[in-house]
């Protein structure tokens, strides 16, 4: 149980910085450290009980009783930006703070895209010229880099660890940061001027849900009660034995596993789940079957784009001298189970008992039939658990004793079919499958747990507001994603008793899969239909209610993605974009507007589409190859029938700013879209000016 050991330390470090007997000051302030202007300064610690407590800034003094439980804060008047200043706190003994700036702070919160540095050693970590941002620094901008910790029991008072304020002028405190939080900071000074000091809170943890950053109190006060069962268990958790608890909880979080496949997966399915198995194997099929089956590049087909059950054939020959020989089958990626036959024979399946199933390469053996010709059929049950399925090359057959005997069977035709499609409405989403996470005590998942150890910690420290990178973790829960976000505002709105609490999020980039060693083709898309590969595309529409919630922004960021790699380099725009939005909604900058968003769409007299929008400016302008053209790429724009089914559309931009949208065989169509998939390719509408590119939209044709 070394990661509990460590999680545990890292709990147990949040101790105060600066101690003598029993006064002690918050960790979160320090040497170097920028206090929010024309806010009041609040300075806290802790004491022994009745302790009186006086410092000074600025030329004003304060004082302070420590209360009963020890806590106190020193509260000095708001002031405008400047610096540097000493700051004196007192009790029994005195602790100086030296170089602190007055100007503006943010938080800096969300999960991998985050904490994404601005240069690492790892591979596909960090930006390509990280090491040359990093010496380009600015001591203007302060940054304070926040250790994971856990807390699932309640909320800390301490940063963990001993984390301390640094300049942003020492390439050794840039390089470690998140990227886009400093290319935030820096355009902040860019347009607030260089007389603003800016400092950046950095409180992030890759892959995690947004449940962890939410209090037990938001959840309690939203009545969410599955959420708060959860967190229950943590508690209840604390305290047994670590060993026996680890079984115990991987046991349980594989029975609930099971249950919920049983249950809710394949029990509504299981008549069409009977025929299928007993026919969809076979070498031969019907020609009325063989109809039925979608032909595509290997799982090109879209059935993997929801959860459900996606078969996949491929007809292939090898030597007839190969018969009654064992041969070995490999796949690469199966994401997550399946059943695997040749010839109408099953020879291997993985199931959820396999260590990391949805990533495990397939190696089944089996001696080979000999039908005429040297004919033979690989046919795959594939089972996609969450979100998006995964079925990737190489796949191979080899000789069992003749390794250089190798046949490649990822290219040529495969014929692909859903047995069936859950509804997330009765299915709900996947339990957790991580054995670690299953572990409430250990699990960054826990719900309230990173509130608790990185959030709580910060909340007597005014700030301005917060930038927020999250959402992939919650990808496969996107209705009750909105539900969160709201709550996320609210909660850090109370934390920091501040109604005005700046809340800006970002737009999940495009993106297909993560695999950077081994990348799509650049023109994979092409064998997309207008209604597969959805991938990202509801969760970012979830993230575009924050415009619905006052002093809430959101930057889009759906042209600077990387379709082979969830963690995109072109952090910069990011960063800036964020910048946008803080002028906007933060310091009253007429000229930044919201990103440019489809209004509406009306169905016109001859079968085109006709899109209104909204926060355009001075209009929208074709940007890269498409303004050469006049026209966006193709799969862009899509139109759709009222039977789900669509067409890839062209639109251009009308001379009054609107988007003119047709596709040739949609008469009636009911919907119009507009980058509303996985990786839209190219999207290249933007706002003139200030270059904001168009958020993805998917709108109903009046």
């Amino acid at each position: 149980m070394k990661k509990l050991i460590s999680i545990i330390a890292a709990i147990a470090l949040c101790a105060p910085a600066f101690a003598s007997s029993a006064f002690s000051i918050h960790n979160c302030y320090g040497d170097h450290m920028v206090l929010q202007r024309d806010r009041p300064v609040r300075i806290s610690g802790t004491a022994a009980p009745g302790a009186d407590i006086s410092g000074k800034f600025r030329d004003a003094n304060a004082f302070a009783t420590a209360d009963a439980d020890g806590n106190w804060t020193l509260e000095f008047p708001a002031g405008g930006a400047g610096g540097p200043f000493d700051m004196v706190v007192s009790a029994k003994s005195s602790v100086t703070f030296r170089d602190v700036m007055v100007g503006e702070v943010w938080f800096c919160s969300g999960q991998s895209n985050m904490e994404y540095p601005v240069w690492s050693s790892a591979n596909f970590w960090g930006l390509p010229d990280g090491e040359a941002v990093a010496a380009d620094g600015d001591a203007g901008i302060r940054l304070f880099h926040t250790p994971r910790a856990v807390a699932p029991d309640s909320p800390c008072d301490e940063p963990p660890g001993r984390p301390v304020w640094r300049l942003g002028n020492d390439p050794a405190a840039v390089k470690p940061f998140s990227a886009v939080a400093w290319f935030f900071g820096r355009e902040l000074r860019r347009r607030l001027g260089p007389d603003m000091p800016i400092g950046l809170v950095e409180s992030a943890w890759g892959g995690t849900l947004i449940q962890p950053w939410i209090s037990e109190a938001t959840f309690a006060a939203a009545g969410e009660d599955a959420v708060l069962d959860a967190i229950a268990a943590a508690k209840a958790a604390l305290g047994t034995d670590p060993e026996a608890s680890r079984d115990e909880f991987q046991r349980k979080a594989r029975e609930r596993l099971e249950t919920w496949l049983r249950d809710k997966y394949f029990a509504p399915f299981a008549d069409v789940s009977a025929k299928a198995l007993a026919d969809w194997a076979k070498p031969v099929l019907p020609p009325e079957e063989e109809a039925q089956w979608k032909r595509c590049p290997m799982g090109a087909g879209g059935g993997l784009e929801k959860v459900g059950v996606t078969w996949h054939r491929r007809e292939f020959t090898l030597p007839e001298d190969w018969a009654g020989k064992e041969v070995v089958l490999r796949i690469k990626t199966l994401d997550d189970c399946d059943e695997t036959f040749l010839d109408g024979v099953k020879i291997g399946e993985t199931g959820i008992s396999t260590p990391k199933y949805w990533d495990a390469e397939r190696v089944y053996r089996t001696t080979l039939s000999a039908p005429e010709g040297g004919r033979h059929v690989l046919a795959i049950r594939h089972q996609n658990h969450f979100m998006v399925g995964r079925f990737e090359g190489p796949v191979t057959i080899a000789l069992a004793e003749a390794g250089d005997s190798k046949v490649a069977l990822d290219g040529g035709e495969w014929a692909e079919r859903v047995e069936f499609h859950v509804d997330p409405a009765f299915a709900g989403v996947r339990p957790t499958v991580d054995v670690l996470a299953t572990d409430p005590r250990t699990s960054q998942q826990t719900p309230s747990t990173l509130f608790n150890a990185m959030v709580n910690p910060f909340i007597c420290f005014p700030m301005r507001g917060a930038i927020w990178y999250q959402g992939c973790s919650n990808a496969g829960q996107p209705v009750k994603y909105r539900d969160f976000q709201r709550e996320l505002v609210e909660d850090w709105r109370r934390a920091w008793n501040d109604p005005d609490f700046v809340f800006i999020g970002t737009q999940l980039s495009a993106f297909r899969a993560h695999h950077p060693k081994e990348r799509f083709p650049d023109d994979f898309w092409k064998n997309d239909t207008p209604t597969s590969n959805r991938g990202y595309a509801p969760i970012r529409d979830s993230q575009a209610i924050l415009f619905d919630i006052p002093g809430c922004g959101l930057a889009c960021t759906i042209d600077v993605g990387d379709h082979s790699d969830i963690h995109p380099s072109r952090k910069q725009a990011v960063g800036e974009r964020l910048a946008n939005e803080a002028m906007r909604l933060a310091y009253g900058d007429a000229s930044a507007l919201p990103g440019p968003r489809g209004a509406s769409a009306k169905a016109e007299a001859d079968g085109t589409v006709r899109v209104t929008l909204r926060d355009a400016g001075d209009g929208i302008e074709l940007r890269g190859e498409a303004a050469a053209s006049g026209h966006p790429g193709p799969h862009l724009f899509a139109l759709l029938r009222e039977d789900g089914t669509g067409e890839w559309a062209d639109a251009r931009i009308d001379t009054d700013g609107t988007l003119v949208v047709s596709a040739p065989g949609v008469e009636r169509p009911v919907r119009v879209e507009y980058a509303w998939s996985a990786f839209p390719p190219d999207p290249c509408l933007y706002r003139k000016g200030d270059g904001i590119p168009l958020f993805p939209f998917s709108l109903e044709v009046q």
